[in-house]
């Protein structure tokens, strides 16, 4: 084991990188003032001049402790004083100043390199295991080690150490949520500059926690639009609560959740991250605010979903007053009729599909299948492939909307598409949906953009709706409709045929029977096949 006098050798160590100058004069001067006099400091207080390697470790705990406790945002410091106390005792040891890249910093007890146990990798919901594998995933894209380093110090092992000092190994969205308002608190109070590390580490450890994967696209910033976790915590709980209640479905509550969202969007402008503060005066004036930013065609359900969610809240202990009472009573709006897409402008759209591609053949065969079924896209981006019976030409879904099971009847052109999608353009996958997204990670198509896959095509054929007409999907399902109205369906009829949960949805008339309901389907004006099913 070295030892060796601290002072002397740090005297000896600038006068040799003024000598060599291996580093720019900057660079040295900052290891003098900053870096090797924090050193010399810390062991004349202790009273200490001979040390060896061991102590420097134990001083670059030391100050690893402190670094974390006065500002984490403060890395560059952090690097300075570890770089120097690397330096004294290389120089020490070899009499050399060349000293080679410093691999990243390990604390001997940091919680972030201590590897779970095999129990705790295979656990999805384990806080240990699950930032063990985000971690892994995240250094698996071209990120720089200083913010590696920045995410590690200043997020990932704050939030071990918050689930340590709660003794809890389970992930948690609410003490992840805490974690960051608080030091959003410290940035308002002025006491930490900034905390986008911890904010990100959290929004990363959520996204692996529900999809098993880093989305590479989301990774490049952090989306300055996303709720704080204390409001994204309460509006998920809500969400969940409805659903197991029955009182919402999955369907309905995405909807809920986004017109909240945007409530709660727009108090945030306002810097509250909180309900703490919040009054019925005030949370009147910000409904006002949302409904004219937002919401200005579907105020009614901007009341509804918010006066739920107050009441909530206000039931479960979340806020002190019922803010409900704050959200004004609403008269039932005038119900509009919107118009499905023409015959001509559902040519234009499959026409504009260039089906020699990979996404064509995916977008044709979506479109082509919601202008035969009316299907809605939620339920055509849940449609699975065990769902489609090829002999019987039919289709199997169970309504995300209404829970209810629907047999409708798969016709040769929106078939074939289907076929020809499935076989020469739909990746490898083990996902059971048929449709799958065209960037990775795989995953089935969302609703949303179900309904962009539309807008594109909109624009590609030059078509311009008039504002009393669906732009997405539900232009299909409308079109399904009206044509079936047209034709002198029942109304009942096509209430089960559209999977309505309600008979007054088209009006009541006669009933029908199933094997009249699976009968019944669209047959397009406009055919360019026939002939048996691929």
């Amino acid at each position: 084991m070295v030892f060796f006098d601290v002072n002397v050798t740090a005297e000896l160590l600038i006068q040799k990188l003024k000598l060599e100058k291996p580093i720019a004069e900057y660079s040295i001067s900052t290891c003098r003032t900053i870096g090797l006099r924090t050193m010399t400091t810390y062991f004349k207080d202790i009273d200490k001049v001979w040390i060896d390697k061991e102590d420097s470790r134990n001083y670059l705990e030391h100050q690893y402790e402190l670094f974390y406790k006065d500002d984490p945002s403060l890395v560059w410091r952090w690097k300075i004083i570890r770089r120097s106390a690397e330096l004294l005792v290389y120089f020490a040891t070899t009499g050399n100043v060349n000293m080679p890249s410093l691999p990243r910093w390990s604390k001997r007890d940091c919680l972030l390199y201590i590897k779970p146990t095999n129990e705790q990798l295979e656990e999805n919901d384990n806080i240990y295991g699950l930032t063990w594998r985000t971690r892994k995933a995240l250094n698996k894209f071209e990120y720089a080690d200083r913010t590696l380093n920045y995410y590690d110090s200043s997020g990932f092992l704050k939030i071990l150490e918050a689930y340590k000092q709660e003794e809890c190994d389970i992930y948690s969205r609410k003490i992840n949520a805490t974690l960051v308002l608080e030091a959003q608190k410290r940035v308002l109070e002025g006491k930490q500059d900034r905390f986008q590390a911890i904010r990100k580490a959290v929004a990363l450890l959520d996204e692996f926690h529900r999809y098993g994967t880093l989305n590479p696209s989301r990774l490049c910033s952090f989306d300055s639009d996303n709720l704080s976790p204390i409001f994204e915590s309460l509006m998920d709980e809500y969400a969940n609560d409805a659903i197991l209640s029955g009182k919402l479905r999955p369907y309905t509550a995405d909807t809920a959740k986004s017109i909240i969202k945007g409530f709660l969007t727009t108090l945030e402008k306002h810097r509250f991250y909180s309900f703490e503060k919040m009054t019925l005066s005030i949370t009147s004036a910000i409904l006002i605010e949302t409904a004219e930013n937002h919401y200005k065609a579907g105020a009614a359900a901007l009341i509804h979903y918010m006066r739920d969610f107050f009441k909530y809240l206000y039931e479960y202990k979340h806020i002190e007053n019922d803010l409900s009472v704050a959200i004004p009573k609403m008269a039932a709006p005038a119900e509009k009729v919107y118009q499905g897409f023409s015959d001509n402008e559902i040519r234009q759209l499959l026409a504009a599909v260039d089906r020699t591609t990979f996404v064509g053949k995916r977008d044709y065969a979506i479109m082509m299948l919601a202008t035969q079924t009316g299907l809605r896209a939620i339920d055509i981006g849940n449609l699975r492939r065990s769902d489609i019976d090829w002999h019987k030409q039919e289709i199997h879904v169970i309504q995300s909307k209404t829970g209810k099971p629907l047999i409708l009847t798969l016709e040769v052109e929106s078939g074939n598409a289907i076929f020809d999608y499935l076989i020469n353009a739909r990746q490898k996958c083990p996902l059971p949906n048929v449709f799958l997204c065209s960037n990775y990670p795989l995953r089935a198509i969302q609703r949303s953009t179900i309904n962009g896959i539309v807008k594109k095509y909109l624009k590609i054929a030059g078509i311009k709706l008039s504002k009393h007409q669906r732009c997405g999907l539900h232009g299909f399902r409308r079109a399904l409709g009206t044509r079936l109205l047209e034709s002198g369906t029942p109304a009942q009829l096509l209430s089960q045929l559209l999977g309505h949960s309600r008979i007054n949805s088209a009006k009541p008339y006669m009933s029908a029977s199933e094997n009249e309901l699976k009968k019944c389907c669209l047959s397009l004006t406009f055919k360019e096949t026939s002939g048996n099913l691929l």
